[in-house]
């Protein structure tokens, strides 16, 4: 069967299968609300919730390609039972489109050899270049402290790379080894601050540039920031692998790009199908909403980090 021919079966099957979560969530709702209908909205999602997850780990099995993947986060999911005061949507985003910092140091090294010669784990060089092309375009004052600092925060150890580079040494509180979240990451940048009282830290976009959990970037749902800090000879077509981009790649081999680019997005462990998703429930009831973040491995089905605000 031709390659379209079988994407084609994939979609009708993976767009039953969502039509059918509807279907029963939306009975699964109904019940969900009746049976605590005077308790409070936190309740209410929280109840919901836990049974949205249930038919999302049923109902996504066939979710296990770029193809897939791609039509599963473009399926709107959103429920309004006639009879509750309640609606509720979920979307679902990568969480899979920024490089993890936490994969910064070169995993090709003899950690006894470098501990005996007390030398610092080397950060890997295509990193090194992603991080020093995000300072140079934002005009950061001291490139080399802040990816010392950086580099430093991520090994466990409490040798400095550069003068002040070692945060632990000024901050005993301060937990390195891994750089759990963004506000995690914040504390760098005001260390960072503190040293230079250079602000211009302040000004990147952090949040579409790096990540702290998923194994790879997946190039369907790179950040357009991603791309042009990987990628800058890109510059001029961004928009058509991120934002305006229609065509879902399968393999280094299909993005219509110089060899010299995809020797780069290899060395980043560029992939094109990552199970790692972020999704949103968002509930209203009256004048009240809620909304649980949370992510989810539709290859373990595992949900973790979920986060809660009203």
């Amino acid at each position: 069967m031709k390659r379209k021919g079988i994407a084609l079966l994939i979609t009708i099957a993976l767009v039953a299968t969502i039509t059918a979560l509807l279907t029963v969530s939306t009975g699964i709702l109904d019940h969900s609300f009746k049976r605590i209908s005077n308790k409070l909205l936190f309740i209410q999602s929280n109840v919901f919730f836990k049974d949205f997850v249930g038919i999302l780990k049923q109902s996504t099995n066939e979710v296990n390609s770029s193809a897939t993947l791609d039509i599963f986060l473009m399926i709107p999911i959103s429920f309004a039972p006639e009879s509750q005061e309640v609606s509720f949507d979920v979307s679902f985003v990568s969480d899979a489109s920024t490089i993890n910092i936490n994969q910064l140091l070169s995993t090709d090294v003899n950690l006894t050899e470098l501990a005996e010669r007390h030398e610092p784990i080397p950060v890997k060089v295509v990193y090194e270049s992603y991080l020093d092309h995000i300072l140079s375009v934002y005009s950061v004052s001291d490139k080399i402290l802040l990816l010392a600092m950086i580099a430093d925060s991520v090994d466990d150890d409490i040798d400095e790379r550069v003068a002040g580079s070692e945060i632990a040494l000024k901050n005993p509180l301060f937990s390195q080894g891994t750089i759990y979240n963004l506000q995690h990451f914040q504390q760098i940048l005001e260390a960072y601050v503190r040293e230079t009282v250079d602000y211009s830290v302040f000004k990147i976009p952090w949040h579409e540039l790096i990540g702290f959990e998923n194994e790879s970037v997946d190039f369907n749902h790179i950040s357009k920031e991603v791309l042009y800090h990987t990628a800058p000879e890109l510059q001029d077509n961004i928009a058509l692998y991120t934002t305006e981009r229609i065509e879902v790649y399968d393999s280094l081999d299909t993005v219509p790009v110089e060899e010299s680019t995809k020797k780069n997005f290899e060395e980043l462990g560029i992939t094109f199908y990552s199970p790692n998703v972020r999704g949103t429930m968002r509930v209203v009831s009256g004048d009240k909403t809620m909304e649980m973040a949370f992510s989810y491995n539709l290859k373990t089905k595992e949900v973790s980090h979920i986060e809660v605000t009203n």
